[in-house]
C-alpha cells in the first residue's frame, strides 16, 4: 500500500465528544481514534476507497452513530441523535480540503461564473483598469488586422518544449484516425483549410530549432452532431510534459471574458419587434498572435495529410487558438477596443448585446434590421481582415433577421 504524505489533509474536524462517549454501545469499544473531551481533531490519515474493504470488517448500529469494525479499532460513522443527549437541532457538515489553495480558488472562480449577469455589485475598477491596461499595450492594429501579444503571468514557470509527448499523441490520433478513412480526411482538410486562410502556418526549416522558447501542443478529434463539420479539433493547451513540468496555460493569466448580463441581452432581444442573432465565424482566429508568441503555440500534423504514414512537421498557429485558458479575454477585449475606436449607434448596440462572439439584439422596424444587418457586416469585414464571400450565408460575419 503506498501513502503520500501531505502536511494537511483537512480542516479540523468538530464532534460533539462528550454525546459519543455516553453512548452506552461505544464505552467498552476499542476506537480506531480515541475519543477526547476536546471537540476537535485533525485528520491523521485519509484512505481510498479501493483499499476500504481490504481492512473493515462488521458494524454495529446503535441509537447513534454506527460503529464499524475494522483492523485498525472501530470507525464512527453517521449522524449523533441529539434527542437521546437532550441536544436541540442542528445541523453538522465535513468539509474535506486538500490543497486548500487550489480548491478556494477554482470554487471562487464558480461561483463568480454562476453569478455572472445576476450579481448586482459594481464592476471591480482594478478588473476595468487590467483590461484598458491590456488593450493599450498588448493589442494592436496593423495591416488591416489585430495583433494581440500572449498575457504571460509576470513570473511563470519555465515552458518545456513539450516536443515528445505532443508528437506521440499527435501519432496516436493520426493512427486512430486511420481507422476512418472519411474522418482522417475531414481532420486534414480542417487543418489545411486554416492554413490557406493564413490562421495556421507550417514552420521554416531554418526556424525549427532556432528560437529561445518553444512549446508544443498535441491535439485530437471532437465528433460534434454536425453534417457540415462532425469533428472539431481540441488543442491540449493544459498538456504537461511530466508531473513537474508546468503547461502553457499554467504560464498564462486566466482573467475572465468582458461579459454583459445574460437577463439584460434576452429581455431587450424580446422587447421589439424584429430579433436580431449574428455571430463572428472563427473570431478566435480572426485576431493574429504577435510574432513572438507564435512558436509557443507549435503542433504536428502529416506532412501529407492523404498519406497517414507520412512523416510529422511542425506547425503553429498565426492566430489566437481556441483551447488558451487568456484567448476567450483575448477576444473580449479585442473586440470591445475595435467597437470603441468605430463608435457609431450600431456598435452601441453590440458593446450592449455582445456575449463572447454572438449578438442578441432586437429593433422595431425592417429598416432597422437591415441597417444594423449592413452596418454590423461592415464593422467587421475588412476590418478584421475578412473577405466577403457572394452567399451571405458563408460569410464571415453571418447575420439573419
Amino acid at each position: 500500500m503506498e501513502a503520500v504524505i501531505v502536511p494537511e489533509i483537512a480542516a479540523p474536524i468538530e464532534m460533539c465528544m462528550k454525546e459519543v462517549c455516553k453512548l452506552p454501545y461505544i464505552r467498552n469499544l476499542k476506537l480506531a481514534h480515541r475519543l477526547a473531551v476536546n471537540d476537535k481533531f485533525e485528520v491523521q490519515l485519509l484512505i481510498g476507497a479501493d483499499y476500504y474493504w481490504s481492512f473493515v470488517e462488521d458494524n454495529i448500529r446503535g441509537n447513534g452513530p454506527i460503529t464499524v469494525k475494522s483492523k485498525l479499532g472501530y470507525l464512527l460513522s453517521g449522524p449523533i441523535n441529539r434527542k437521546s443527549t437532550n441536544q436541540g437541532a442542528s445541523t453538522a457538515t465535513l468539509h474535506i480540503l486538500s490543497h486548500r489553495e487550489n480548491v478556494e480558488y477554482d470554487l471562487e472562480r464558480f461561483w463568480k461564473l454562476e453569478t455572472l449577469g445576476i450579481s448586482t455589485e459594481e464592476n471591480d475598477e482594478s478588473m476595468d483598469a487590467k483590461i484598458k491596461h491590456y488593450q493599450e499595450n498588448n493589442i494592436y492594429f496593423r495591416d488591416n488586422k489585430y495583433y494581440a501579444i500572449l498575457p504571460w503571468k509576470n513570473e511563470y514557470p519555465e515552458l518545456p518544449t513539450n516536443e515528445n509527448i505532443a508528437k506521440k499523441r499527435t501519432a496516436n490520433v493520426v493512427k486512430r484516425l486511420t481507422r476512418e478513412p472519411k474522418m482522417l480526411e475531414i481532420y486534414g482538410d480542417i487543418i489545411r483549410d486554416q492554413e490557406s486562410r493564413g490562421f495556421v502556418e507550417k514552420v521554416p526549416t531554418e526556424e525549427i530549432s532556432t528560437k529561445k522558447q518553444i512549446h508544443y501542443i498535441p491535439h485530437h478529434p471532437v465528433k460534434k452532431d454536425s453534417i457540415t463539420t462532425p469533428i472539431r479539433i481540441v488543442y491540449d493547451c493544459s498538456c504537461r510534459q511530466d508531473g513537474s513540468s508546468p503547461s502553457l496555460n499554467d504560464c498564462l493569466s486566466s482573467d475572465p471574458p468582458i461579459l454583459i448580463d445574460l437577463p439584460g441581452i434576452l429581455t431587450r432581444f424580446r422587447a421589439k419587434k424584429y430579433g436580431i442573432s449574428t455571430d463572428i465565424e472563427k473570431a478566435f482566429l480572426q485576431i493574429n498572435l504577435d510574432e513572438n508568441d507564435k512558436d509557443v503555440t507549435r503542433f504536428f500534423w502529416l506532412e501529407d495529410p492523404r498519406n497517414p504514414n507520412n512523416a510529422l512537421i511542425a506547425c503553429r498557429f498565426r492566430s489566437v487558438l481556441f483551447g488558451a485558458t487568456c484567448s476567450p479575454f483575448i477576444l473580449s477585449a479585442t473586440l470591445m477596443k475595435h467597437v470603441s475606436d468605430n463608435p457609431s449607434e450600431t456598435t452601441d448596440t453590440i458593446r450592449r448585446d455582445i456575449y463572447v462572439d454572438n449578438i442578441l439584439t432586437s429593433v422595431n422596424t425592417e429598416d432597422d434590421a437591415r441597417k444594423f444587418f449592413h452596418e454590423s457586416r461592415k464593422l467587421f469585414l475588412g476590418l478584421l481582415g475578412l473577405q466577403q464571400h457572394s452567399s451571405s450565408r458563408n460569410s464571415e460575419n453571418r447575420s439573419s433577421y
